[in-house]
């Protein structure tokens, strides 16, 4: 079973398939007004370098929830930014590289527009939020693959999240109601007043 007949067993829902610089995407509509699932297909055929303590989670594949207002065509620079930003997330974890719960990953080349004035920092890798079907890893005859959320954040939640750990920022992030979704029009979980150096 391919990874994207996989995520659409998930869901119950039928996927796209998305070719972007020679890398297979997989594309699904949510219902509920929870978004666009775009994902990874290929990652999780990687075992990623990790540390021992971190065994369970080398194989991972990645999406980033875009919004359900987002158009999804083929000619959506928003899209095609999307799927850039993930093969390029690949291309590099594939070179030998390795990726868990907590990193970050510089948000370039985003085009015009609201997404690029809300001015985010990084995507942070977690867990998914809003997705709690993804929280069942996927089974392959290698071992389990683990998806894995690209949740924008600012620069003083980067921060902020460097300083005080993942886990308690991710609870603030729920305690603010913000999940792994991308949306342009969310503000900062942190006031200047919690800065770490404070």
């Amino acid at each position: 079973m391919s990874r994207i007949e996989q995520v659409e067993k998930i869901f119950g829902i039928q996927a796209q398939r998305k070719v972007h610089m020679e890398e297979e995407l997989g594309l699904i509509s949510l219902p509920n007004g929870k978004g666009h699932m775009l994902f990874t297909t290929s990652l999780g055929d990687y075992a990623m370098p990790v540390p021992q303590k971190y065994k369970d989670e080398e194989r991972i594949e990645l999406y980033l929830l875009l919004p359900s207002y987002w158009e999804v065509n083929d000619h959506s620079p928003l899209l095609l930014w999307a799927m850039s930003t993930l093969v390029a997330i690949v291309q590099y974890l594939k070179n030998k590289k390795w990726a868990i719960r907590g990193h970050t990953f510089s948000i370039r080349g985003l085009p015009e527009g609201k997404l690029k004035e809300a001015n985010f920092e990084a995507f942070l890798l977690i867990e998914p939020l809003l997705l709690e079907e993804l929280h069942q890893a996927i089974q392959i005859p290698e071992g389990k693959i683990h998806f894995k959320a690209l949740c924008p954040i600012f620069r003083n939640e980067k921060d902020l999240k460097a300083a005080k750990g993942v886990e308690r920022f991710v609870n603030r992030l729920k305690d603010k109601g913000v999940n792994e979704q991308v949306d342009e029009f969310r503000r900062s979980t942190v006031k200047s007043r919690f800065l770490f150096w404070k």
